[in-house]
C-alpha cells in the first residue's frame, strides 16, 4: 500500500457490554441491513467502509466478559477512534466507566473515547437516559443515537468526520 493509501486507512473500535448495538452501529455504518434480531458477536467483526477519501476499518469487538478483557487490550492499540457503546440504561452507563478506564490504560491520550448513547428512541418508554446525563456520568464526548434507526446514518458520519480532521492533524505531529 503506498503511504498516501496508510493515511487515508482509519481504525475505529466498537466496545461496549452485550446488546449495546455495536454490531447494529457497525452495519449502520456500511449500510448493511439491520437485523431486529439479537445475535451475539463472537470475538470480533470486522467491517470496511469507504468514507468521502477514507477507509474505516470497523472493529466490532464481542460484548461478553469473556472477550471484553481477554482480547480488546490487542485490539484497542492502533485505533485512531474509540467508541464506546452504552444502551443508555444506568446500570449499563455505570459499568461502561470501567470500560473506558480500561482503554485509557492503553491508548492514553493517544486515541480519542467517545461515548454513544444508544437506543435513544427508548429513553421516553424505559427509563433510559438521555445523552447529555449519559455524557455527565461518563466525563467524555457523548452522542445520542438509535442505531436501529437508518437515518441516523449521516449523524454518524458527522461524528466521525469531525474527528477524522483532528486524526490528521496527529498524524502529522507524529511524523
Amino acid at each position: 500500500m503506498l503511504s498516501s493509501e496508510i493515511d487515508k486507512l482509519v481504525k475505529i473500535t466498537l466496545i461496549g457490554y452485550p446488546a449495546t448495538g455495536k454490531t447494529t452501529l457497525a452495519k449502520l455504518l456500511s449500510e448493511n441491513e439491520i437485523n431486529q434480531l439479537y445475535f451475539p458477536t463472537h470475538g470480533l467483526d470486522l467491517k470496511t467502509v469507504k468514507f468521502d477519501d477514507y477507509i474505516l476499518r470497523v472493529w466490532d469487538l464481542g460484548g461478553q466478559s469473556t472477550y471484553l478483557k481477554t482480547y480488546s487490550k490487542d485490539y484497542l492499540l492502533g485505533s485512531d477512534i474509540i467508541f464506546v457503546v452504552t444502551d443508555s440504561t444506568p446500570r449499563n452507563v455505570l459499568s461502561s466507566r470501567d470500560l473506558i478506564n480500561y482503554a485509557c490504560h492503553f491508548v492514553g491520550k493517544a486515541c480519542p473515547i467517545i461515548a454513544i448513547a444508544n437506543k435513544q428512541d427508548l429513553v421516553k418508554s424505559d427509563g433510559r437516559m438521555d445523552h447529555k446525563r449519559v455524557e455527565d456520568i461518563l466525563h467524555i464526548k457523548t452522542y445520542g443515537l438509535s442505531a436501529i434507526n437508518p437515518s441516523e446514518r449521516m449523524k454518524l458520519l458527522s461524528i466521525i468526520k469531525k474527528e477524522l480532521n483532528k486524526i490528521v492533524i496527529r498524524r502529522r505531529l507524529k511524523n
